[in-house]
């Protein structure tokens, strides 16, 4: 299936042992829809050098209405064929929040929240189109409950471009923002890219996710290793990865 990587790899990701974004477990959501699917997806992150991979799938109201009962039984299935497929990463499970109505509703609550690591870290994202009402909310009672939030992919939100002192106001508040390798390569765009670069130039990036689905993701991750940037990731400071 990954053909891209009967090459040599330039480059690899060790330096950040941990992905904390990606889409891996099968028939979940938009991700990988089969079990074969996910070791093939696996198989190559260990090729690019990580060490753990933290299973991130959507809860995204009807679209991926998932939940525990759902995430569990798929990243059990993974779990339980990685050693006959040559796999040593550690895996986890968590997920990654829409901050909607539903999602403040289970805060506000205080249902059990899919989160990982000592922190209490749990991934929410927004909508593309609009900014989350609910964001701000969800922010402070996640973090007076003892969790620590991160903004997954803050440089593809299009209406914050224009808004950087948006940026500045979730790191006030505790937020961690985590940046997705790929916005790096041009694969969402020119905007996304720049706004990518801008947050990086400002030391406001705490993580680096691949928000990886598929085959072609891999191929763009593969790509970054062979660009100017992939030297600037390795040395960027401030990456929190390794210590999850």
């Amino acid at each position: 299936m990954f053909s891209i990587f009967k090459k040599k790899v330039l480059g690899n990701f060790s330096f950040l042992k941990t992905d904390l974004h990606n889409h891996i477990l099968p028939g979940l959501d938009d991700g990988a829809k089969t079990i074969s699917d996910s070791i093939e997806l696996l198989q190559a992150m260990q090729q690019l050098g990580y060490q753990k991979i933290i299973c991130t799938p959507h809860i995204l109201g009807n679209i991926y209405p998932n939940t525990a009962a759902t995430i569990l039984p798929a990243f059990e299935a993974v779990k339980a064929v990685l050693v006959e497929n040559g796999i040593t990463l550690q895996i986890e499970v968590a997920a990654e929040y829409m901050a909607d109505e539903n999602f403040v509703e289970a805060v506000e609550r205080k249902q059990p929240l899919l989160h990982f690591g000592e922190k209490k870290i749990i991934l929410i994202e927004m909508s593309y189109l609009a900014p989350s009402p609910y964001l701000e909310q969800c922010v402070f009672q996640l973090i007076l409950d003892g969790y620590q939030p991160i903004l997954a992919h803050p440089e593809r939100y299009n209406y914050y471009h224009k808004q950087p002192e948006k940026y500045e106001l979730w790191k006030e508040k505790g937020c961690w923002l985590q940046l997705n390798a790929l916005s790096l390569t041009g694969y969402y765009g020119r905007h996304v890219k720049q706004a990518a670069e801008k947050l990086l130039a400002a030391q406001f990036i705490d993580l680096l996710g691949t928000d990886l689905h598929h085959a072609q993701h891999l191929a763009a991750l593969q790509y970054l290793c062979t660009t100017p940037y992939y030297k600037m990731l390795s040395l960027y400071p401030h990456f929190k990865n390794a210590t999850i």
